[in-house]
């Protein structure tokens, strides 16, 4: 009786353990579908790990409330790179959670950004929209865009990033 109990209560902790999905998988997997070159689904019972690269390729990252658990890396977009992040939240990045970098663009609606170093950072030539975002406890920035970003942004609620909520680069 003593040992079905003890593998009763192993059962149960093991159970209780999650375990998580590395999120270059989940790109990996991901087929094209609406435009997109992959279209990537995230279940919300579930937690990713990991950073992603993305350059030349149309990308969406579609979720419900994914946690993305970026263990400190980031998501880059780079030149000609395009990203649209559609209902995830993302946390634990070393430096921007969403890295767009020359020319890189994305469409950020409905997501959490908390516990990151910076939230979202637009490079010279990117463009960006941001709607319906939290954008919370970053130990630096919240938005970090140059001058020459277009952007534009509505509906979204910033608070509690160290060095400010919203930054613009201005050089010279």
């Amino acid at each position: 009786m003593k040992r079905v109990t003890l593998v009763t209560v192993a059962l149960l902790l093991l159970s209780g353990q999650v375990l998580a999905i590395p999120l270059q998988q989940a790109y990996n997997d991901a087929l094209p579908g609406a435009g997109y070159n992959r279209m990537i689904y995230l279940d919300p019972a579930e937690t990713y790990t990991g950073g992603l690269t993305l350059a030349d390729e149309t990308v969406c990252i579609l979720s419900c409330g994914a946690l993305i658990d970026l263990q400190n890396s980031r998501i880059i977009i780079e030149e000609s790179a395009s990203l649209d992040v559609y209902g995830v939240v993302l946390t634990n990045a070393d430096g921007a959670a969403l890295e767009y970098q020359d020319a890189g663009h994305g469409w950020i609606d409905h997501c959490t950004f908390a516990g990151n170093y910076e939230v979202v950072y637009f490079w010279i030539g990117s463009d960006m929209m941001l709607t319906s975002n939290i954008f919370s406890y970053s130990s630096h920035y919240g938005i970090y865009c140059h001058e020459d970003v277009n952007r534009w942004m509505a509906f979204n609620n910033a608070w509690n990033n160290t060095s400010g909520n919203y930054k613009e680069y201005c050089p010279g």
